[in-house]
């Protein structure tokens, strides 16, 4: 099958945010078939993308998301006038013109678009269409709106709210499938879009994840990883850190926290002590993964399925987590995972773990047992297989066993791979 896979962000590397998934679905697809790709990045990001798998596809176009502050400044004003959300600093007349080129040079059986925000650009009719969504837009902002307590800016992120409600359902109804991460999110979808077709493809986690690391468990040390500019992580951390940390702190003044995540704000930055260390980037967080004694994922704010949880799982470290922090995950209170939502509560789940090490040790190996038998990226990738197939059921002008040496049987169909 000719696909043609959309990224609103570098594929490559895979070690920030929505990479972590689409990386791996691309990975997957050019086992089976002719894959080209195009994506937003600048000329180094492609430099790096063709090195490591230019030969393992027809066509490659960057496109450069890079624009004057004028430019940028003239789309936040559009946005005003027009009453658009925040979705539309994401459209890019470029990024129109190289979907038309693209399409214009060869011939495609399907386009799989690694983000429904890409619906903001005109996309070709008469080709099967899949949106792949890593979480549901409008309704983190919900919650953002829930959890503000500027009441200056509450009323703003309700108004962004709706925006972002009409305009992610309109451009995720031009898609003939609409893929998840979680039943909830597909619920949440359903909803506005109750004649859709929507599929729930979890995602896995990096073989490398499994690996144990010779490294020894720090005593009284807490790990929390993320993308730090992004809202639910700085938000979840600043909570952990002024909630719930001084309790941890009063009971254990040795316990020590570390912040592992790129891009974090000059006040996080400073939120550094003997008892707290702020990394930014790394170029390894499993260094870090087994040195804590505790993971920690302080969420209120989220959707999707929050990847550093799976990652957490793979390499057997004991979680406390909010009921928001691992939605979508099969975790269990006291028997794979430690669930609070308050900060009492939470700080006590941590203080437990530090002094039970039968509770550190049985936590985590169910947990990782739930993910060997639940979450992988091959499976995930077969899921992925069954949709296309649902959408081109003759397997495309190429057939999809483009480059296949090896197959295997799901759901009844046998997938090349």
């Amino acid at each position: 099958m000719k696909i043609l896979m959309v990224f609103q962000t570098p594929p490559y590397p895979p070690d920030l945010g929505s990479a972590k998934r689409n990386f791996p679905f691309f990975r997957e697809n050019v086992k089976r078939h002719e894959v080209s790709v195009l994506s937003f990045g600048s000329p180094e990001d492609e430099r790096k993308f063709r090195e490591a798998y230019g030969d393992k596809c027809k066509h490659i176009t960057f496109v450069n998301s890079s624009r004057p502050r004028i430019i940028n400044l003239a789309f936040r004003i559009l946005r005003l006038v027009t009453g658009n959300s925040s979705y539309l600093v994401f459209y890019s007349p470029k990024m129109d013109r190289a979907i038309k080129d693209i399409v214009a040079r060869e011939k495609f059986d399907l386009i799989h678009c690694c983000s429904t925000i890409l619906g903001y650009h005109r996309l070709p009719k008469g080709i099967p269409l899949v949106g792949d969504t890593h979480n549901v837009e409008f309704d983190i902002m919900f919650r953002v709106y829930q959890q503000t307590k500027n009441f200056i800016m509450k009323p703003y992120y309700f108004s962004e709210y709706q925006k972002l409600k009409e305009d992610e359902t309109r451009i995720s109804d031009q898609f003939d499938i609409v893929v998840t991460t979680t039943e909830r999110d597909k619920r949440i979808f359903q909803e506005q879009l109750p004649h859709k077709q929507i599929r729930v493809i979890p995602n896995g986690v990096e073989q490398s994840f499994f690996t144990r690391q010779q490294i020894a468990e720090e005593p009284r040390s807490i790990v929390f990883t993320g993308l730090m500019s992004y809202m639910p992580n700085h938000h979840g951390i600043s909570w952990f850190l002024d909630e719930i940390f001084p309790l941890i702190l009063h009971q254990e003044p040795a316990a020590k926290l570390y912040v592992v995540g790129a891009q974090p704000s000059k006040k996080l930055r400073l939120r550094s002590s003997k008892n707290v260390v702020v990394t930014g980037f790394v170029d390894d967080v499993k260094p870090y993964f087994a040195r804590g004694q505790v993971f920690v994922i302080p969420l209120l704010i989220g959707g999707g399925i929050r990847g550093k949880a799976l990652e957490a799982m793979a390499m057997r470290r004991p979680i406390v987590t909010t009921s928001v922090g691992c939605e979508g995950i099969n975790l269990k209170h006291e028997e794979s995972a430690l669930f609070a939502d308050t900060p009492d509560a939470f700080a006590k789940c941590v203080l437990r773990l530090f002094n039970d090490q039968s509770l550190r040790e049985r936590l985590p190996e169910n947990a990782h047992k739930n993910l060997v038998e639940g979450y992988s990226w091959e499976k995930s990738g077969l899921e992925l297989e069954g949709v296309y197939q649902s959408l081109v059921p003759t397997n495309g002008s190429n057939g999809s066993s483009h480059n296949a040496q090896n197959s295997h049987i799901y759901e009844g169909k046998r997938f090349a791979y």
